[in-house]
This record gives structure tokens, C-alpha cells and sequence, in this order.
């Protein structure tokens, strides 16, 4: 149990990182975030209440999609939102002291960097089978009951978010790419492709499979 509390907290917080790193970039927040990110800039509320209450909505999404499926487990989820939100400042605070000079190159950089971190974050945390954070459970719900890849059902659920934030922007902020830009909606489609080649490589290395859906 100690080793499967320290593999989430470990995921977590490299996921944590990952965002920080694609704040940082400039080229937009990660699709996951961006819902997020859309309401603070919308209500000038703090990111960490914005959070909660996205995650906390994720969270109800999972009731009419897994109906008898849902065990109550999945309501630890609600600590999740609340450790996410604390590694993500902790993480933006720990990356504002990487050199950070605005190129293109520099922010292409920052960009992969969140895309793999995030990827190996969810690879982390989401086989330890304690709790997923909102966006996974979610992707994991829809998973469960269809059938469909993980990694796919993840392209396609980051994609989602950016087309909300973008109409979220569009119709309640002066601008409607203020919380997404090129680099999210690049990381909508990367992520689920990285954690997918991600799960290869390790099956690949050591001939084991990584069981990423926890029913």
C-alpha cells in the first residue's frame, strides 16, 4: 500500500510539473487545465477554487456514465483536486527558476517537455488504482463502459476541453484564445499518443503491461 500511495503522489506531482512547464511555455495551458485557467481569467477567482470546482464537476459527470459501475472509492478523487492544486503552485514556483528567455525554441522546448512529463505523470499514478484525478476518471469512466483505448478516449476528451475553453473565451472574455493557444491544442492529440508509446516502451523493456484503466 506505502508503494502504491508513493507511486500517486510521485505521478501526481511529475503531472503537476508538466503543467507548470506548459503555463510557462506561452503557447498555452494544458487541455485539461484550460477549463480551469478560462473561469479565472472569466471571474478573476483564484486557479485553485477554479480547479476544485471543474474537478468537482468531472467527478458528478462519472455518476450518469458508470450509474452502478461507480464505487464509492472514486470519491477520493475530491483529494486529489485539492493535492493537484498544491503541487501545481509548488511546480510553477520550482520552474520559475529555469531559465526561461522567450524564443521560440525555448518555448517549443517547454512545450515537450510538459506534453512527456504529463503522459509520464498519468503512467505513474493512474496504475496505483487509488484514485484517478477528475480528467482520467473521466476518460476512465468513458473507457470502462465502452471498451474503447485509453489513450484514445484521452485525445479525444483534451480535445473537448479546448473547444469549451475556446467558446468559454470567446463568448465571456475580451480574448478568445487567452487560455488556449497552438501549444494546447498540439498537446490535446501528444499526450495520449505519449503515454501510449510511453506503455509500449516499458512493455517492450521489461515484458510486462501496465494496466492504466482501474475498474
Amino acid at each position: 500500500m506505502i508503494k502504491r500511495i508513493s507511486l500517486f503522489v510521485c505521478g501526481l506531482f511529475i503531472m503537476s510539473v508538466g503543467v507548470a512547464f506548459s503555463i510557462t511555455s506561452t503557447l498555452g495551458t494544458t487541455p485539461i487545465s484550460s477549463i480551469s485557467y478560462s473561469l479565472t481569467l472569466i471571474t478573476n477567482i483564484n486557479i485553485g477554487i477554479t480547479t476544485f470546482i471543474f474537478n468537482a464537476t468531472l467527478i458528478l459527470i462519472q455518476f450518469p456514465i458508470l450509474r452502478k459501475k461507480f464505487h464509492k472509492k472514486r470519491l477520493l478523487q475530491l483529494v486529489n483536486c485539492i493535492l493537484f492544486g498544491y503541487f501545481t503552485d509548488l511546480a510553477l514556483y520550482l520552474v520559475s527558476f529555469i531559465p526561461f528567455n522567450g524564443t521560440i525554441m525555448m518555448c517549443v522546448a517547454f512545450l515537450l517537455t510538459s506534453i512527456f512529463l504529463i503522459a509520464l505523470g498519468i503512467f505513474i499514478y493512474m496504475p496505483a488504482n487509488i484514485a484517478p484525478l477528475p480528467g482520467e476518471g473521466c476518460v476512465e469512466s468513458i473507457v470502462i463502459v465502452t471498451g474503447w483505448r485509453f489513450s484514445t478516449v484521452k485525445m479525444a476528451f483534451d480535445a473537448s476541453m479546448v473547444i469549451i475553453s475556446l467558446i468559454m473565451c470567446g463568448l465571456w472574455y475580451k480574448n478568445t484564445f487567452a487560455a488556449v493557444n497552438l501549444g494546447t491544442v498540439i498537446s490535446a492529440f501528444m499526450v495520449g499518443f505519449s503515454l501510449r508509446q510511453i506503455n509500449n516502451l516499458y512493455s517492450c523493456i521489461t515484458g510486462h503491461e501496465i494496466t492504466i484503466v482501474n475498474k
